[in-house]
């Protein structure tokens, strides 16, 4: 990091995964000289749990009125990927800075006579967007270690300014998070927009989560029509979901709009019913599961042990014994069968009547813990010897 940048310590509570001893994450205030924008900006960092001791890389995810809502955020970050329901990401929250300012950098022009009148000094967004893609995405990458997965949310005319990106440069982001977006602006001007970026948009690779609150009882008109025009034109490989709030207001929205959309976002990033997947197409599709989320997420992924353990022991308590010892040993290089379920396996052939399979998984546990006197005393009741 440059020697010109003053750089204030802070300290940002993350919430921890059950069980887990509470945990502080190193976070960043950094001021930015924009020579785009003519002034200085202020950056809120947060660096992922373990940071500062390993060496991996990780995505960014890139938050706008940064002031507003980088708490939030980072939190919500913070404990989704303890859980393993995304990936651990740096967070970057940028600040907008004065009620000026903000107007300024998230609106494009407009011609609607009110939104002169009472947003007057607006119309800057491709000046504040060359601002992102030019100084601050460069400078993150150089600063931190990232990888080339980025995604951008943005509350309000922050959700306006996302998908103002989305249509001006889809490449520069992977994901986008809109939260209750101010599509009314310019008398619908960026759902015009979308509307045309769309009609002649047949691929696409990026994921869009945009949510509404409640206006009145019933979904805003710019939500709706946005909704409809990508249901009718979804380029190939664009996922998009909407979800209208109405219990939230515009401004409590963005609590709950982060969280799913985060979760909706990374669905492909964990599998809360294993089993289900597995009926449906065998081990193999887990692993295929995995490998197509790492290639969304432009990582390499691939099945976690604790999944095919799962999916080990639903088998086995359903009475699928021979499937359950399928899976166990199906990769026994890249998934190595642990001891424990060697034996619950065993115990449950040998309650079968199988005792056959019963020996040579007890043989298993032995060899995978020769401190399994169970396993041990077993094998001697059938006469086995062992060494």
């Amino acid at each position: 990091m440059s020697t010109n940048l003053v750089i204030y310590q802070l300290l940002i509570f993350a919430g921890c995964a059950a069980g887990q001893s509470n945990a502080f994450v190193s976070g960043e205030i950094v001021p930015l000289r924009s020579e785009v924008l003519h002034e200085e900006r202020t950056l809120f960092v947060a660096k992922p749990a373990g940071y500062e001791s390993g060496t991996d890389r990780y995505p960014a995810l890139y938050l706008l009125d940064g002031e507003s809502h980088f708490r939030v955020v980072s939190g919500i970050v913070d404990f989704l990927a303890a859980n393993d329901r995304m990936p651990k990401m740096l967070v970057v929250g940028v600040a907008s800075g004065s009620i000026a300012q903000r107007i300024r950098d998230l609106t494009p022009p407009t011609q609607a006579e009110t939104d002169n009148r009472f947003m007057p000094g607006n119309g800057g967004a491709d000046k504040f967007f060359s601002f992102v893609e030019s100084e601050l995405i460069p400078f993150v990458e150089k600063a931190y270690r990232t990888r080339p997965y980025r995604m951008l949310c943005g509350h309000s005319l922050g959700g306006l300014f996302a998908i103002h990106t989305l249509m001006s440069k889809p490449q520069l982001f992977h994901a986008y998070v809109a939260m209750d977006p101010s599509l009314g602006w310019n008398n619908g001007g960026v759902v015009k927009q979308a509307e045309a970026f769309f009609a002649k948009t047949t691929a696409l690779r990026a994921d869009l989560f945009m949510t509404a609150s409640n206006a009145g009882g019933k979904v805003p008109a710019g939500a709706r029509r946005l909704a409809s025009i990508l249901d009718e034109k979804t380029p190939v490989g664009f996922r998009w979901n909407f979800e209208w709030m109405k219990q939230e207001t515009h401004s409590s929205v963005p609590l709950r709009s982060i969280q799913d959309g985060l979760e909706k976002i990374f669905d492909q990033w964990y599998l809360t019913d294993p089993m289900e997947l597995y009926d449906n197409g065998g081990i193999e599709a887990i692993h295929r599961h995995f490998r197509a989320g790492g290639e969304r997420y432009v990582v390499e992924r691939t099945t976690s042990p604790f999944t095919v353990s799962m999916v080990v022991a639903g088998l086995m308590w359903a009475g699928r014994l021979d499937e359950s010892a399928q899976v166990l040993l199906h990769n026994v290089k890249a998934y190595p069968p642990p001891w424990n379920q060697c034996d619950a396996l065993a115990r449950k052939y040998a309650e079968s009547g199988n005792n056959e399979q019963a020996i040579r998984f007890y043989r298993l546990s032995l060899e995978r813990n020769p401190k399994n006197d169970w396993a041990r005393r077993k094998l001697a009741e059938t006469g086995e010897k062992l060494k």
